[in-house]
């Protein structure tokens, strides 16, 4: 008698990340902000700003690279490049911070349009952003750039919907919008700050910086004007959702394209390391070495680190759009 065997479909691990990391994560940021935000954002940016963005070019460039051809790859490269330039001209100081913003907001709009003409599907949808760009670049430039950094923050759960399908999506998706917006929403109403000082005593308030930064990351996040003591909840909720971003970023992504082989491209840009473990390990290294120049010289530090945080963010905005409009060719989940 012949025997027929069928090969049972590949099972993975629909977590990708263990909830104990998220809860872990979350937890300890929240008590490091009730008592010194300012100094919590610091020391985040300095140890992992710099690997949560090549951990993000590189997924990136895995994901998409392939699946694009070589004009909208050139006109996207052209115009972040561009933005990247601004960034730099305005560390030296040859353009004033003001001037570089609201042309940088502006490229933002470029960019959408660029994204829009490749577009098959849902073009208005570009259309639309590259207006909100431009009618934020005239009548309201720093609330819109404040917008755009805040928005920078839920860019994960984007890359979850993409790369992901069904029952699986919908639970991941549901998972880290708990991490991504409920909690932050919890701790910007200062509901953990009141606890925090009762228990205590302490104010966040009156919690120090970090490496002589003094209040200057609020700006990050927050108007003008906008002071730790009428502020600090809402300034700790963005650090709290900027910290479950670097953990979908270094933790959950890698994860994410590493046990669903299939989601990566045949090709990408960049020479990366092979494999992904050993792309940790390099990381792990510049981010010691990025510790130690924020610590010697923070303004230097934020300014090289702005560059590289630019390059990165505005990339993010086509690669959505053509993913939303079927701009990539498709691929296997």
């Amino acid at each position: 008698m012949t025997q027929v065997s069928v090969q049972s479909p590949t099972r993975y691990n629909s977590a990708i990340l263990p909830l104990w990391v998220w809860s872990a994560i979350a937890a300890l940021t929240i008590a490091a902000t009730c008592f010194a935000p300012l100094a919590t954002y610091v020391l985040m940016v300095a140890a992992f700003g710099l690997p949560h963005v090549l951990s993000e070019l590189r997924y990136v460039d895995e994901r998409f690279s392939a699946r694009s051809s070589i004009l909208p790859i050139a006109i996207i490269g052209a115009l972040v490049g561009t933005i990247a330039a601004l960034r730099i001209a305005t560390s030296v100081a040859s353009l004033s911070s003001y001037t570089a913003m609201l042309i940088e907001l502006a490229l933002g709009g470029v960019l959408a349009l660029a994204a829009a003409w490749f577009m098959r599907k849902w073009k208005l949808a570009g259309v639309a952003v590259a207006l909100a760009f431009g009618v934020g670049v005239v009548y309201a430039p720093i609330p819109t750039f404040l917008v755009w950094a805040w928005l920078h923050n839920l860019t994960p759960l984007g890359f979850v919907t993409e790369a992901t399908e069904g029952d699986e999506r919908r639970r991941l998706l549901l998972t880290l919008s708990i991490f991504f917006l409920l909690i932050p929403a919890l701790v910007a109403t200062g509901v953990f700050h009141q606890l925090a000082f009762a228990l205590t005593g302490i104010s966040a308030a009156n919690g120090p910086s970090a490496f002589g930064a003094e209040t200057r990351p609020l700006g990050s996040f927050l108007w003008p004007g906008a002071t730790v003591g009428s502020d600090v909840a809402i300034f700790s909720a963005a650090v709290v959702a900027q910290a479950m971003h670097y953990t979908a970023v270094i933790l959950f992504l890698p994860r994410l394209i590493t046990q669903r082989p299939s989601i990566a491209g045949s090709a990408h840009l960049l020479p990366w390391p092979r494999r992904w473990s050993m792309f940790a390990w390099g990381i792990a290294g510049l981010a010691a070495a990025a510790f130690v120049v924020y610590a010697v010289d923070y303004s230097s530090a934020r300014s090289v680190y702005g560059v590289a945080a630019a390059i990165h963010a505005w990339l993010e905005l086509p690669v959505f759009l053509l993913a939303l409009g079927g701009g990539f060719t498709a691929a296997r989940r």
